[in-house]
């Protein structure tokens, strides 16, 4: 009997040993095996594809992106060929059999326990006989701005362009107008109304020539043109052209001097001072760390004088304390009669102590006698948003002075003030001085933004 227990007991380790050593042997860890890969996603971007080109522009060529949770390595099988791994999942293949033909590709996503899924993708591509190939030459554009004149070189305002294309061994035509989507022509001729955004505004062309082949020749373009709701104005600066002031609409008082109000800035023309950016203009007053400051004053003087009309000016105002930012209008005659006599008009003045109100006032000679007179209103966000200062100038009646349309002073004229005669625009950011007052010590730089300026007659 004690034999035969002892056997039993022998048999028993035995048994328990085998397991254990099964479980921590070299065979695969249970936990590591559950790594399988899921939510396999694969694009296909077969190359040209379009509105005349359905299957792609005959070049054969195919980009596949996969992805999937869990996976670190991705393959991809054309037909009978090998599979090709591509970690990156993003691969390009070229077909190259000549017609349309449908393709099965097989994308698979490994993870890091070399488990795996798949998906199928049948991609119809098209690829062209080289010899079969014809390429259209000699593609000429002509764009027809429709108003353009000496007065309105971007347009009548409608914002109507015409374009008409020619090539040789041409069968259609493509235009594409900001990259939006292409817009086909047979006969090559095509018309677009610009009227997205009011104002002037640059416009990206490119103009495909199509062969009966489906082989294409382009050729791109940039346009200015005009679009507003209603009238246009008479004269406008919309400020889409980066880089400094249009020299055909300003130029620039410069210097220091106070300027006969104690101001303490040298105005210069340095595009740290002015500049047009992203549709804006800029002026800038700065420090010179040295107890100095500039800025820009820039005028239409010589350039652009007109008498009667509504102004309007889309500007957002400088927040730093000191600044004193103006929209205004001097008498085209100050050289030769000096001022109060030329007559002034502030379309906005703002003083640089109180940046919640603007200012509007008229300054002339009564009888050899300085007279000026004027009002403020509260304006709310200055310096944060854009605001339109307007002003509303008639023959013998009245001077209007408005902000975001809404009137806050009017000012009754009469044929013995100088404000029946041409004027023009003044555009500046002061420091200091009878409005700016006292700069602060850690003053560095402000600025006024100025969307548009337009005049409407």
């Amino acid at each position: 009997m004690k034999k035969v227990r002892h056997y039993l007991f022998f048999i028993g380790i035995t048994a328990i040993s085998a397991l254990a050593s099964s479980c921590s042997g070299s065979g695969d860890d249970p936990v590591t095996e559950q790594i399988v890969p899921s939510n396999l996603i694969v694009s296909v971007e077969v190359l040209g594809v379009g509105a005349s080109n359905l299957n792609g522009d005959g070049s054969g060529i195919v980009n596949f992106t996969a992805s999937a949770t869990k996976a670190v390595n991705y393959g991809f099988k054309f037909g009978n060929e090998l599979e090709i791994k591509e970690p990156s999942g993003t691969i390009q293949h070229t077909f190259t059999t000549v017609g349309t033909n449908a393709y099965n590709v097989t994308v698979t996503a490994y993870s890091s326990t070399d488990k795996r899924i798949n998906v199928v993708k049948t991609v119809t591509v098209y690829v062209q006989d080289s010899a079969q190939q014809v390429l259209p030459s000699n593609l000429l554009v002509n764009i027809e701005v429709i108003g353009v004149d000496n007065n309105k070189p971007y347009g009548d305002g409608s914002g109507t362009v015409n374009f008409s294309a020619t090539a040789a061994d041409a069968v259609s035509y493509g235009f594409i107008i900001d990259g939006q989507t292409e817009q086909l022509s047979a006969n090559g001729n095509f018309q677009h109304v610009f009227n997205n955004k009011e104002g002037i505004d640059k416009h990206e062309i490119t103009v495909k020539a199509y062969s009966s082949t489906n082989n294409f020749i382009n050729k791109s373009e940039t346009i200015p043109v005009s679009y507003y709701i209603g009238k246009p104005p008479f004269w406008a600066d919309e400020f889409f052209e980066n880089g400094t002031p249009n020299s055909a609409n300003w130029n620039y008082n410069l210097g220091a001097g106070g300027w006969g109000n104690q101001e303490v800035q040298t105005y210069t023309s340095n595009s740290e001072n002015v500049i047009v950016e992203n549709g804006v203009l800029k002026i800038t007053a700065k420090s010179n760390g040295s107890g100095g400051y500039t800025s820009a004053r820039i005028k239409s003087e010589n350039l652009f004088e007109f008498t009667y009309g509504i102004v309007e000016v889309r500007a957002k105002l400088p927040a730093a304390q000191g600044t004193w930012p103006a929209i205004w209008m001097l008498g085209a005659n100050f050289d030769s009669v000096g001022w109060p006599t030329c007559g002034e008009i502030d379309i906005m003045e703002q003083k640089g102590w109180d940046k919640n109100k603007v200012l509007g006032t008229c300054h002339w000679s009564n009888n050899g006698n300085y007279a000026g007179y004027g009002l403020d209103t509260t304006v709310s966000n200055t310096s944060s948003s854009f605001h339109i200062y307007k002003l509303e100038w008639t023959e013998g009646g009245s001077i209007k002075f408005f902000v975001d349309n809404q009137q806050y002073f009017v000012m009754t004229t009469n044929a013995s003030m100088p404000f029946n005669k041409d004027f023009f625009l003044i555009l500046n950011v002061a420091m200091g001085g009878t409005l700016g007052g006292t700069i602060p010590g850690n003053f560095t730089q402000s600025s006024m933004e100025i969307d548009y300026v337009r005049v409407y007659q």
